[in-house]
């Protein structure tokens, strides 16, 4: 038993007596290299003609995760330089228009690190026996770095050229005929400055999108025309009386005399909100329906409800009001607020306005 005690004893001095550096000695490392270490370790050539580099390391324990850990350090580093590149680029960049910003914003994109980078190479690798710390180093050629910020430059400039074309075809979002124009001048302008080359995914190329542009600018065309010679149809209700089925069957009996009049489906609470909508659906002029609701009691008790109507033209073009404003009214009688048939009183009125 002594003899037992004094083995144990001796080989705890042993591990003690060695220091902490020595005793990767007894650490084993499948693979390990025999090389010294190598310069690109300690001293990498970030400077390299043509290339960008990136070093990576990982002691981690694992072979497969120590490797895939090295590998993803180096390539987050290689990624660094390259977006400080980037950004010193961007802050040289100096433009005039608006336009011209976003322009230089685009043709300087960083890449991302989690972005796969077509060209990159795995140059060398060297795994510290003694550590069993594994380096890694990476390159990309600076052509292929180009070749990825323009890719995703692209992708950038065709995202943006999808929302203009969007938002110029949105009618119901957006009435205004110029404004929706401006959009879709905006959307000729970007796909005029894609290339499509170095969008492997996008699926569609130019003359895809350039027709979809086409189409969304003749039917813009077309409702700016088509606008240009005929007249919006708004009714104001400023007392609320009337339902939106009496005054849609009034605007539709206004309609039925003037085939170039249009109901126009929009609200307006004044006049000078009705001109501004017609304004910018593309509409040269305005006839307003102004309806006023009147209700009294008669000698009888019952109530009488009087309906007057008065039709206003607004020419927009010349910016002024058409002489002449006729009107029209009629009367209903009830016993309860229910029973005013302001219906029948709209029939009549709109028979007086003809």
């Amino acid at each position: 038993m002594k003899k037992i005690f004094l083995s144990a004893a001796l080989a705890a001095g042993i591990l003690f007596a060695f220091p902490a550096s020595s005793m990767s000695l007894f650490i084993s490392c499948d693979g390990g290299s025999d090389e010294p270490q190598p310069r690109w370790v300690s001293e990498p050539d970030y400077s390299e003609a043509g290339y960008v580099v990136g070093v990576g390391a990982s002691a981690k324990s694992d072979k497969s995760d120590r490797m895939a850990e090295a590998e993803a350090n180096a390539k987050r580093e290689l990624v660094g330089h390259i977006e400080v590149t980037v950004k010193s680029e961007n802050s040289l960049s100096t433009s005039v228009s608006n336009r011209k910003v976003q322009q230089d914003g685009l043709s300087k994109v960083t890449v991302i690190s989690d972005e796969k980078l077509r060209g990159l190479k795995t140059k060398a690798r060297w795994l510290d026996k003694e550590t069993c710390t594994q380096y890694i180093l990476v390159a990309i050629s600076n052509k292929d770095v180009e070749l990825a910020k323009r890719e995703k430059t692209m992708k950038a400039l065709l995202e943006k050229f999808k929302a203009a074309l969007a938002t110029g075809k949105d009618r119901n979002s957006n009435p205004d005929v110029n404004e929706r124009r401006k959009y879709l001048e905006d959307a000729q302008e970007l796909l005029a400055g894609l290339d499509f080359k170095p969008l492997t995914d996008a699926g569609e190329g130019k003359a895809f999108y350039q027709k979809q542009l086409d189409e969304a600018l003749a039917s813009l065309n077309d409702e700016a025309s088509r606008s240009k010679d005929h007249m919006a149809l708004f009714a104001l209700n400023k007392d609320h009386r009337l339902n939106d089925a009496v005054i849609g069957k009034m605007l539709d009996q206004l309609r039925a005399t003037n085939q170039s009049a249009d109901h126009v489906l929009a609200n307006c609470n004044t006049e000078d909100d009705c001109i501004k909508v017609a304004k910018e659906r593309g509409f040269a002029k305005v006839t307003m329906l102004n309806a006023s609701c009147q209700v009294g009691v008669s000698q009888m008790g019952s109530l009488k409800g009087k309906l007057t109507v008065t039709k206003t033209i607004y020419d927009i073009t010349r910016l002024k009001w058409q002489e002449g404003s006729p009107t029209a009214s009629a009367e209903v009688i009830g016993w309860s607020n229910e029973e005013l048939d302001w219906s029948a009183a709209a029939e009549k009125v709109m028979q007086g306005l003809k």
